[in-house]
């Protein structure tokens, strides 16, 4: 976080900005001197907005370059100014047509048929298309309720709120599962990965909240948010709604710290699933260069950047 100090020497007012970061369990400061008297608002705002990014694109994170890092701060600035210059009614306008699209693209990830037409039909005007089973009617409104949940919740992650989640994306569908940890083996049909035993699931999810809450001030947030959710779907700790859960909670965490929510494609789909196994031995760096990917392509497909 960024803030304008003032300090007086001989008399004189010297402007400074100063950044603080926490890492383990210490402030890091730094601070930048931008000149004497009086600076007008806008001119400092606009400072601020340019120290921040070349401040933190300078830390070193663990998976994230310093050119990823300066690529994403700047993202973020760009976004952030979009949206707060829309009125009430075009920002809701905004959300519901960007809502729509992540709900209908990360159902159609996990094999719902519903195309976007039709997913807006039931989310926007509760109609129901020809030919769709219960089962996908059902995963567009849950979904869709999952990111009113997010949007509104004002905790911290948690195991309840992830456990919450997965009970909102399950609802009518599988009752018997809905918020419940899985209690038998799963398998992906068509490969080879295998998830931890049933009875470990409780506690993996438990140690993750805990690396979580321990971590969050060390990794950069965008890295978190991509690292947590492939942890996350790795345990694979539910019967169904994996995917659908480790995505929602990913944007869950990129939302806590201001950062744009990331929409992944359905077209991309083999590209996401390629990084997502690569992820599943800990290898992050694919899955966050795809993350990045997708982010621009989502800002410029929102008109908020012109360049990819």
């Amino acid at each position: 976080m960024v803030y304008h100090e003032i300090r007086v020497v001989k008399g004189k007012k010297q402007n400074y900005l100063v950044y603080n970061r926490r890492k383990n369990g210490k402030w890091l400061k730094k601070s930048r001197f931008i000149g004497t008297g009086n600076i007008p608002q806008q001119e400092i705002k606009r400072l601020k907005e340019e120290f921040e990014i070349k401040t933190i694109a300078s830390y070193q994170f663990d998976y994230l370059s310093k050119e990823q890092v300066l690529e994403i701060e700047k993202l973020k600035q760009e976004y952030n100014k979009k949206i707060s210059s829309l009125t009430k009614e075009e920002f809701e306008q905004f959300e519901t047509s960007f809502f729509t699209e992540l709900t209908y693209n990360s159902n159609a990830i996990e094999g719902s048929s519903l195309s976007l037409q039709e997913t807006s039909l039931v989310i926007n005007e509760n109609l129901v298309p020809e030919g769709k089973t219960l089962r996908e009617i059902y995963e567009a409104k849950n979904h869709r309720k999952a990111l009113d949940f997010i949007k509104e919740y004002s905790g911290e992650l948690s195991e309840e709120f992830i456990l919450k989640l997965h009970a909102i994306v399950l609802r009518d569908i599988s009752e018997r599962f809905a918020g419940r940890y899985r209690e038998t083996t799963v398998r992906i049909f068509g490969s080879d990965v295998k998830f931890p035993d049933s009875a470990v699931v409780p506690q993996l999810v438990k140690n993750l909240v805990y690396w979580y809450n321990k971590n969050k001030k060390r990794y950069h947030p965008f890295e978190m948010a991509a690292i947590f959710s492939m942890k996350l779907v790795s345990i694979h700790p539910f019967v169904d709604g994996n995917g659908r859960i480790s995505r929602l909670v990913m944007n869950f965490i990129l939302k806590k710290r201001r950062y744009p929510w990331i929409n992944i494609y359905n077209k991309q789909r083999a590209e996401y699933l390629k990084a997502v196994r690569k992820a599943n031995n800990e290898e992050y760096k694919e899955i966050l260069s795809f993350l990045i990917k997708s982010l621009k392509e989502n800002l410029k497909d929102l008109g908020i950047t012109t360049d990819l």
